[in-house]
């Protein structure tokens, strides 16, 4: 009998130091875990899934935005937004994320310390390779209609190595504009 109850205490203690720790989105600390699980708990996310457009002079402008949960990132995991993007001026594509896979093909979730109606995500552009930028997305809802203000912002430019195309660092899409949520 003494050895079934030390051996269940062992499972116990065994089971109970492999659950995943997890915490609450947005909330402030110093480090992550290795491991843990960064959940959207408060489902501060949802207000920004959807499909967001801007509809202006000839311009087209579509955002489609997704929540992952659970999803890996370097040693941890989150719940995060992932987007696609297509820009349409005049009938004639400039840019659609949806022909192209990879990382480089999306908007990626990568912070929120700006508080519950403001976010920033990773924004690549897969044939501008060479430029870092950041969009911050600013949720409203007044009368019933939600907005997305939409603010993109280069973060920097990886350096231009021997053989390599003359790269384009100029943004492809709006950098300034307001998404109505269809």
């Amino acid at each position: 009998m003494k050895q079934l109850i030390i051996l269940s205490v062992i499972l116990l203690a065994t089971n109970c130091a492999g659950q995943t720790p997890i915490f609450t989105l947005g909330q402030q600390r110093n480090s992550t875990p290795i491991g843990c699980y960064v959940k959207d708990n408060n489902n501060i996310l949802d207000k920004f899934i959807g499909t967001w457009i801007l509809n202006q002079n000839g311009a087209i402008f579509t955002v489609t935005l997704t929540k992952g949960l659970m999803v890996p990132i370097t040693d941890h995991y989150r719940d995060d937004i992932q987007g696609q993007y297509k820009y349409v001026v005049n009938g004639v594509t400039i840019i659609n994320t949806e022909n192209y896979t990879g990382n480089n093909s999306k908007i990626r979730f990568t912070f929120l310390n700006y508080g519950a109606e403001k976010i920033a995500l990773f924004f690549d552009d897969p044939e501008r390779s060479k430029v870092g930028a950041k969009v911050y997305l600013t949720y409203s809802n007044i009368g019933g209609i939600e907005k997305l203000k939409w603010e993109l912002k280069s973060t920097g430019y990886l350096p231009i190595l021997p053989g390599d195309a003359v790269p384009q660092f100029n943004f492809r899409v709006p950098t300034n504009v307001e998404l109505i949520k269809q």
